[in-house]
């Protein structure tokens, strides 16, 4: 899915998994499952993008490609128009400095036998940041107290068990930001926090990611929280992008069926609002093989016998606002969902 070009390309990426031994039901086909299915996304430096979506969507599969934790079967990501396959292949360390990743769960990011200290050290000794051990001491120092973790020499020496999950989030992302890196994967990176803690956690990450000019990619399933930390939002079904847009108008006015059945179940985004609930029937399809038509068809309110023959064109309809639904035009014209 294709807007201008920005700092960060993600061109036509797609993860298939082949079912060992496994055939689609009905067919002579070998399964496979489209976990990640022909993403194009753009981003420029300083943006923050949005990625949503129900549970088994494909959003976190896409968030692993994007850090080159797995390896995509189809497409890639270029930077500056460097390509991360070819800079990951030839020089690893550079890729790593350049792409980041923060993960859902704080309490699987660190090795519990090492202090925060040891922890945040190692980046800087791998990248060769700071001049010596003391200036590299005063670099993490620096960074705590800017994260609000105080006193930052105690911080230092305590062990990953003797923080709460808040508090290893916020080092995480310190972590993570130590490098200076132009591009940051956040996934679902508060959600495993107390509500009370969330707020802190995102300030921090729009904070740092201003200052530091990089580009992140902010995946979740909360569309409320999404709304407030994107400048853009991308939503994401069965491993495909149907709907991409500026974060407000996405929200005030979905024009795909299924974007406006997340919004209408989403009772947080203003509580002043009644919401008519758009209630729909049954599970999403399998993975494996899906189509060949629109793959939220079997569960959508607006499908027609055409939207089950052929996968839906990609509209624009206006400012960059693109829609994968068949349904938004007839006779050339834009009709009402």
């Amino acid at each position: 899915m294709k807007n201008n070009e920005g700092y960060i390309n993600i061109e036509n990426v797609s993860m298939w998994y082949p079912v060992k031994g496994g055939l689609s039901i009905g067919s002579k086909e070998k399964a496979i499952v489209k976990a990640v299915d022909g993403v194009s996304l753009q981003l420029n430096k300083g943006e923050i993008l949005g990625v949503i979506g129900e549970s088994g969507c494909g959003k976190s599969t896409l968030g692993r490609i994007l850090a080159r934790l797995e390896e995509p079967t189809g497409g890639d990501v270029y930077i500056d128009n460097i390509s991360t396959d070819k800079l990951m292949k030839e020089d690893p360390k550079a890729f790593r400095r350049l792409v980041q990743i923060v993960f859902q769960n704080p309490y699987d990011s660190f090795t519990p036998r090492d202090t925060i200290e040891e922890i945040l050290m190692r980046p800087l000794n791998i990248h060769s940041i700071g001049t010596s051990k003391e200036d590299r001491r005063k670099i993490i120092l620096e960074t705590l107290e800017f994260g609000g973790l105080r006193p930052a020499k105690d911080i230092m020496k305590r062990y990953p068990h003797e923080l709460s999950g808040g508090q290893l989030q916020r080092i995480s992302i310190l972590r993570a930001m130590l490098v200076e890196p132009k591009f940051i994967i956040a996934d679902e990176p508060v959600s495993m926090l107390d509500v009370s803690v969330r707020a802190e956690i995102i300030n921090m990450l729009l904070k740092l990611s201003k200052e530091k000019d990089a580009a992140v990619i902010f995946i979740s399933h909360d569309i409320s929280l999404t709304r407030y930390i994107s400048n853009k939002v991308a939503v994401m079904y069965l491993g495909k992008i149907v709907e991409y847009g500026n974060a407000d108008e996405i929200v005030k006015d979905p024009k795909h069926p299924y974007t406006k059945t997340l919004i209408s179940n989403c009772g947080s985004i203003n509580p002043d609002e009644i919401m008519d609930k758009i209630k729909v029937e049954g599970e999403p399809p399998t993975p494996i093989n899906p189509g060949p038509g629109c793959y939220f068809a079997p569960r959508c309110f607006k499908a027609t016998e055409e939207c089950f023959k052929k996968y839906p064109a990609i509209q624009d309809v206006g400012e960059g606002h693109l829609v994968a639904c068949d349904r938004l035009f007839k006779n050339d014209k834009e009709i009402s969902l």
